[in-house]
């Protein structure tokens, strides 16, 4: 609703605007505005899920292992979960009181469980343990042993899990080393190209060829998107002329590369694209903050 209200006052605002590079600009960015507003808490919302899922399944053995003491004890299963509900899990905690609740409500032990496997569905290693916890109970037998048993392979998974992740961080070096190489490759090609297409725009300059922005005589919707870091990150004068296009498209560039090898670093690392985000985050900020340097010591060539 806040998204919603704030662009259609920003839309109202370009309307009535008289200049019509003004109104397209106002407008445009109205639109980016609502697309990051509209976004970005969802993929925020859905990368503390992700967390909050790893967290739980971190604490799910020794989940496992206080229930099978409380069952060593004597207590029924169900009076089992309720006495484990009051131990500290973190996110997990959240879950298991859940559950309690329920069953000291009145609602049968199979609901209850039910009910929390569908809500951690998403994670296969939460999923499954708990459906051998159901089962396990529900179906007779040893059942102190068999949690015994889950608790212990969930614990050697988790470490495996670990162990991999330490393998793997070499490849999130090579990673992150790729983002600044391309930066520094960018930046290299902007400053020895800008000044040579400034010199072409000159008279006189471009007797072999003339080089142009498409955007120095255009203000259309992406030409608008195209001068916005120029303008308002770079504080270039001419934010549509030759040298605030490139410095443009390489920032963009940038951005994008350092967002997708966030993802990749997620997903190779924690095996979640969405866990990738804070690696993106973290690439982004620290290739805006390279390129602002490089402006400020006049390395980009513009």
């Amino acid at each position: 609703m806040i998204a919603i209200s704030i662009t259609a006052f920003l839309i109202i605002l370009g309307l009535l605007s008289p200049d019509e590079k003004t109104r397209i600009g106002v407008i445009s960015n109205a639109f980016i505005l609502f697309a990051f507003m509209l976004i970005l808490p969802l993929i925020f919302l859905r990368y503390q899920r992700e967390k909050a899922i790893r967290e739980m399944e971190e604490k799910m053995p020794a989940f496992l292992r206080d229930l099978v003491e409380a069952l060593n004890s004597g207590l029924p299963f169900h009076q089992a979960i309720i006495a484990s509900s009051k131990l500290d899990y973190g996110e997990l905690s959240k879950e298991i009181k859940k559950m309690a609740n329920q069953i000291s409500w009145g609602i049968p032990v199979n609901k209850a469980l039910d009910q929390f496997i569908d809500r951690v569905k998403s994670s296969k290693k939460l999923y499954m343990s708990l459906k051998i916890l159901r089962e396990s109970y529900f179906t007779g037998g040893d059942v102190v042993s068999t949690l015994n048993s889950l608790a212990d392979n969930l614990t050697q998974l988790n470490e495996v899990e670990r162990e991999k992740g330490g393998i793997l961080n070499q490849y999130v070096i090579l990673i992150y080393a790729i983002v600044f190489i391309f930066v520094a490759i960018l930046v290299a090609v902007n400053r020895l190209m800008i000044p040579i297409f400034k010199v072409s725009e000159m008279p006189g300059g471009g007797e072999i060829a003339v080089f142009k922005s498409p955007c120095s005589e255009s203000s259309n919707f992406i030409c608008e998107i195209m001068a916005i870091p120029a303008q308002y990150l770079f504080g270039i004068e001419d934010p549509k002329g030759i040298g605030g296009y490139y410095v443009s498209i390489f920032f963009y560039m940038s951005t994008i590369i350092a967002i997708a090898c966030g993802m990749v670093v997620g997903e190779i690392r924690e095996g979640s694209t969405i866990a990738g985000l804070k690696h993106s985050v973290i690439l982004t900020v620290a290739v805006w903050g390279i390129l602002l340097l490089l402006k400020i010591f006049n390395f980009l060539g513009v």
